[in-house]
């Protein structure tokens, strides 16, 4: 296999970023010096990739990554992981969980060292290098932005500089220069980058044009969000010297910065057809109808579809499905709270508080789903029929294909479990070669299994329905996708939403994502939020929360929205919406004994969470601020 086909592969455990502090003046053996990378094509190419091999492993949510778990959508099982600790406020600047704080200073110093010494290595034609330079500036920018998402203004370093540099002489650079110079490292890789590498896939994960305006719309949305625009509350947040890291007066311009840059990639993506950047539907897959539930589903099943705008090829697919797939195939610990199950809206694109919506909260189904067409088990698996059987808890029925691709309830049939199988997931009055999922108290999955849901529920998405952990059997491999389309048109219309709230876009690229997921128009089910800015943005944050569940989004919206310290007011504690701080619910996974005990249906807190003000920003670690004096922590810790 060709070095360039395993961009992220596990080549990158042996490559330079990970060794000790003399990382950079030698090769990955420790017996090649830095002049031999230069002078061979294969040697340069490797360093290069090891700049890529510092991109987060974002898909690994039960282990690193703590955006999913550390939201108000998700709940893991497992103390030992980070989240648990993140949850109930167990941690410090002596204990910070997850810090890649360190790692990707690494990775931005060697795109430094890459670039400015590219040149040397003749193996290399001009047009490679020009393409590799680029590829670094772009990770270079994408690993400050990583960096000024989690921790906020950082240290801003622009040049190559010595090992041996008085670390104490750089202090934390204001939030605006950081946005600014991570926007111009985008727009530079971007001049010397191919639209996208889809139709040279030998280079697929690398950087692209499409890659760089897809980062460009986070950074500037983010620098557009409350917690960064006008913000008041960060006015002491200053460096020693007095300089203030944060720019608390408000400007709408930001809002059309973000917008423009949005915009941007969409017009791209509408006006050269050679790209093919669209939103996923399963038709581009040879389907002959449209099915909301196959689009959604698989839109993260199939590789490097339309929707992709820039995906990793390190993924642990494997290791994803084990941990959401109930016992005893699976390790039963991906838990959806409920405030996640209730966004997702009906069938008929109403909310479930929506009095016309036709919500019940309690009693079991007499009637399944309008998809699901043929009640077959075989069916499950294809896709062909979806949504809830007849006799399933009425709190999961005729909702939308968004919640069906994305939640696994109590009583629904297991789709990644082979036929022969899935009466191993059943009690013996169960097994009737349904393979529902057992979440209640003496289920086979339940709260009595060594692992076991904290919320009664688990997560569906990502996991592909011919997959069977049972034995240890897995569907094809497929990227980990950091950015996808519908974000894209998110990120536009909630921009555009704050300046120009009655702009035909909002409308259309709305009216796009709802279509896709099945749903009619948000306008035709509530007409009365049309123009008016704080309705709308309600509804279009929820929109954000379903369709962008569990892929890290949630974590960084309710915290750049300076919603996670909040107190949802409008509705009882087990229905609040928003507000990371106090108790939060699931099912009562400590009854029931079957699928009828209505016991277990009971909206239940599975924890008391603790938010405060400090939290919205991680903490840099006490090890690093020891190294550079010159720095001040992130307010409040």
């Amino acid at each position: 296999m060709k070095i360039r086909t395993i961009i992220y592969s596990a080549v990158g455990s042996a490559l330079l970023l990970t060794s000790c502090a003399d990382y950079l003046n030698k090769m990955p053996d420790d017996q090649k010096t830095m002049d031999m990378v230069w002078k061979n094509q294969k040697e340069t190419e490797a360093y290069l990739y090891s700049v890529y091999s510092k991109l987060p492993e974002d898909h690994t949510i039960w282990d690193i990554a703590p955006w999913v778990g550390a939201s108000d959508e998700a709940d893991l099982v497992w103390e030992r992981y980070h989240t648990a600790n993140i949850n109930v406020g167990n941690w410090n600047p002596t204990n910070v969980l997850y810090d890649p704080w360190g790692e990707y200073y690494k990775a931005i110093r060697a795109s430094f060292v890459f670039e400015n010494n590219v040149d040397r290595c003749t193996e290399l034609s001009a047009v490679l290098k020009t393409q590799y330079k680029a590829e670094v500036k772009f990770l270079r920018g994408y690993y400050y932005w990583l960096l000024l998402r989690q921790y906020g203004p950082f240290v801003l370093i622009k040049e190559e500089t010595d090992l041996n540099s008085d670390w104490n002489s750089y202090p934390r650079t204001p939030y605006e220069e950081c946005v600014d110079y991570i926007c111009e490292m985008l727009d530079e890789a971007e001049t010397d980058l191919p639209w996208t590498w889809k139709t040279d896939t030998k280079w697929l994960g690398k950087a692209d044009k499409i890659a760089c305006k897809a980062v460009k719309s986070q950074v500037l949305l983010m620098a557009a969000s409350p917690q960064w625009n006008g913000n008041s509350e960060y006015a002491s947040f200053k460096n020693l010297d007095g300089t203030s890291l944060v720019n608390t007066q408000y400007s709408e311009d930001k809002w059309k910065k973000a917008a423009a840059a949005s915009k941007a990639l969409i017009d791209a993506a509408e006006t050269n057809s050679s790209i093919d950047v669209k939103l996923y539907r399963n038709s581009d897959n040879g389907d002959a109808v449209f099915n909301p539930y196959k689009s959604v589903r698989d839109l993260h099943l199939q590789k490097w579809n339309s929707e992709v705008l820039w995906a990793t090829a390190r993924i642990n697919v494997h290791g994803f499905e084990k941990h959401a797939t109930p016992r005893p195939g699976g390790w039963n610990g991906l838990g959806v709270t409920q405030r996640q199950v209730d966004a997702f809206f009906m069938i008929n694109g109403r909310t479930i508080e929506d009095n016309q919506s036709g919500y019940k909260e309690e009693g079991f189904a007499e009637d399944a789903h309008p998809n699901w067409v043929n009640d077959e088990i075989k069916e499950i698996q294809t896709g062909n029929s979806w949504g809830n059987r007849k006799g399933d808890w009425n709190m999961y029925t005729n909702r939308e294909a968004r919640f069906y691709a994305s939640v696994l309830y109590n009583g629904r049939p297991i789709p990644q479990v082979a036929a022969d199988d899935r009466d191993n997931y059943s009690s013996n009055k169960n097994k009737d070669g349904w393979g529902r999922a057992e979440l209640y108290k003496n289920g086979v999955s339940g709260a009595g299994a060594s692992d076991h849901s904290t919320t009664g529920y688990l997560i569906n998405k990502f996991i592909n329905p011919n997959s069977n952990p049972f034995r240890e059997q897995y569907g094809p491999w497929r990227q980990h996708t950091y950015i996808r389309l519908a974000e894209i048109y998110l990120n536009y219309i909630e921009a555009l939403n704050e300046y120009d709230p009655v702009h035909a876009d909002i409308k259309k690229y709305w009216d796009m994502i709802r279509e896709r997921a099945g749903l009619p128009s948000i306008f035709d089910t509530n007409p009365g939020i049309k123009g008016n800015k704080d309705k709308q943005l309600e509804y279009i944050i929820r929109e954000r929360q379903v369709e962008l569940c569990f892929e890290g989004d949630r974590y960084f919206t309710t915290r750049r929205r300076w919603l996670s310290d909040k107190t949802d007011t409008n509705r009882p504690a087990e229905k609040r919406m928003y507000g990371d701080n106090g108790p939060h619910y699931g099912m009562n996974i400590h009854a029931g004994d079957g699928f009828e005990s209505t016991d277990f249906y009971e909206r239940t807190k599975f924890e008391d969470r603790v938010f405060t003000k400090k939290m919205y920003l991680f903490p840099i670690s006490q090890y690093e601020m020891d190294r550079n004096t010159s720095m001040v922590q992130n307010p409040w810790w």
